[in-house]
């Protein structure tokens, strides 16, 4: 179906400027789902809807609100809608092209609260499963917009995501345009800073530190100006901690590098967020469990209550862990590992072929394609090819005691891992892809608690006997593998992370392009 939107065409969101009523001019629209709740919200209003010139007003007003959640009111044809009331009772009505043109903001404007922006780049696209079904925007979004009928902002409210961590967020996010300078003193380069040094960059690093108030100002200005002291530690400690950086009180490469970001980047890191995080609200099920994947962290929530979290360590840049949601299924205890062919050929096969014993040593089986056993003199390592490596279940394991499965075409899962020193670490970017769990078995028997304790036990007995089997969940629960860079604490904290994945910069500029 083709629809068209009579509207008013003035450079839209531009300049203030008001044409006369025969100038108004048809603007294709696609057929899409906001296409399609516009038709439907033109049946289900009266045709006087937008002749109130309080509710006209009221729209004004909202669109204008929208700033606070990072977006920009001139998208939504603000200038020309304010140009449209200015002249409203001189023509005394609201003319047709101008109704359609308020109804086509109040609806982009709720359809952009409440889905994020869509454009056609679709940066940081979430896989779904098939198996959560279809979700159905127009209707949705035609309920939304007639449930403000008589107070638009009870529209504009209930489109926003309900939230904590998009509140916090956006009331962070007003309080630091209004609080952040033009600019953040500047630290220049060069060795690592450290407690006990005394060097001019040590000043500069001061007026930064006390530029955000990390550092007071008395301690900011001691005798000596250019000594590293240990007020000066503290504040380091405390940045890095915002920051998601090792918190070890020296000004190193990546310290650094966090403390030159300006308050204008900041500003767009927080409005990009802002955007990830309307994306996600709608995935946000009250029973969840929530891969957090810049952080490399998870959290489990059972009826709206968070009932387990714990570290990860996710997947490098180069090998990253994709953002999608499923539903988990089943876990695999005391699981095997069938080598996927791009870590055999990355990982294994330089290490197998500087030590003779390393497939031995882990316990790695060679197989053909017909599921025949070879031993490692038949093949040639040179040239490898036909075969395939399965690492047995044991203590050395990669995938450690279970595995937590769940569709997806990148054959990942959640597992977990001997490797759990690097637990330790703050930036654990490391896997292939998959995401290895902190004490995995916790985390696999609050899975089961949350539909059925019973089956648990059924676990405890096969790990107890060494055997490889998958153990379907009686009632499946939903994960989220999702990033983001930036959240606020309760009390209005900024805290920001590492962008590994480089996805805020282009996700900023899809999210702000016409």
């Amino acid at each position: 179906m083709a629809l068209t939107l009579v509207c008013l065409i003035p450079a839209l969101g531009a300049a203030s400027f008001r044409m006369a009523p025969d100038d108004c001019e048809t603007l294709p629209l696609e057929d899409n789902a906001l296409g399609n709740a516009l038709s439907e919200f033109r049946q289900a209003m009266p045709e006087e809807f937008w002749s109130s010139e309080v509710r006209l007003a009221s729209l004004i007003q909202q669109l204008s609100t929208l700033e606070d959640d990072g977006l920009d009111p001139a998208d939504y044809y603000l200038p020309v809608l304010a140009d449209i009331l200015r002249f409203h009772g001189t023509w005394g009505a609201v003319l047709p092209c101008d109704a359609d043109l308020a109804s086509y903001a109040y609806l982009s404007a709720l359809a952009d609260l409440r889905f994020g922006r869509q454009n056609d780049s679709e940066e940081e696209s979430i896989w779904y499963s098939p198996l959560l079904g279809e979700r159905r925007r127009a209707p949705e979004l035609v309920a939304l917009a007639t449930s403000g009928q008589a107070n638009l902002s009870v529209a504009f409210n209930q489109a926003r995501p309900h939230t904590d961590r998009y509140t916090n967020l956006r009331h962070a996010y007003l309080v630091a345009r209004e609080r952040l300078p033009e600019h953040w003193p500047r630290v220049a380069g060069g060795d690592t800073l450290e407690e006990g040094q005394q060097s001019p960059r040590v000043a500069m690093l001061k007026a930064r530190l006390s530029a955000e108030g990390y550092l007071a100002a008395a301690q900011a200005e001691p005798a000596d100006p250019n000594l590293f002291d240990h007020h000066v530690t503290a504040a380091i400690r405390d940045f890095q901690r915002r920051h998601y950086l090792d918190v070890d009180g020296r000004v190193g490469a990546q310290t650094l590098e966090q403390l030159n970001v300006q308050p204008a980047e900041r500003l767009e890191q927080i409005r990009t967020n802002l955007e990830r995080l309307r994306r996600l609200a709608a995935d946000m099920e009250d029973t969840l469990l929530l891969v957090d994947i810049a952080a490399a962290k998870l959290e489990f929530y059972r009826k709206g209550e968070l009932a387990w979290s714990g570290r990860a360590q996710v997947g490098q840049p180069l090998r990253q862990t994709p953002k999608l949601k499923s539903l988990i299924t089943h876990i695999t205890v005391n699981p095997s590992w069938t080598i996927p062919t791009s870590i055999f050929v990355r990982d294994q096969l330089p290490r197998i072929r500087r030590n003779p014993h390393y497939l031995e040593q882990r316990n790695i089986h060679i197989y053909n394609y017909q599921g025949e056993e070879l031993s490692a003199s038949e093949v040639n390592w040179n040239n490898p090819s036909g075969i395939l490596l399965r690492q047995a279940p044991g203590p050395n394991n990669a995938l450690g005691e279970v595995v937590i499965r769940f569709s997806n075409p990148f054959a990942v899962y959640l597992h977990d891992t001997p490797s759990a020193g690097l637990f330790n670490t703050t930036n654990r970017f490391y896997s292939s892809g998959c995401v290895r769990v902190e004490d995995a078995l916790t985390l696999a028997h609050a899975l089961f608690e949350a539909s059925s304790p019973q089956a648990w036990r059924e676990v405890e007995l096969l790990r107890a006997r060494g055997e490889s089997q998958n153990v379907h969940l009686p009632r499946s629960v939903p994960v989220l593998l999702a990033y983001w860079t930036a959240e606020a604490e309760p009390d209005g904290t900024l805290l920001y992370r590492p962008d590994p994945y480089q996805g805020d910069q282009p996700l900023f500029a899809g999210a702000t392009q016409d």
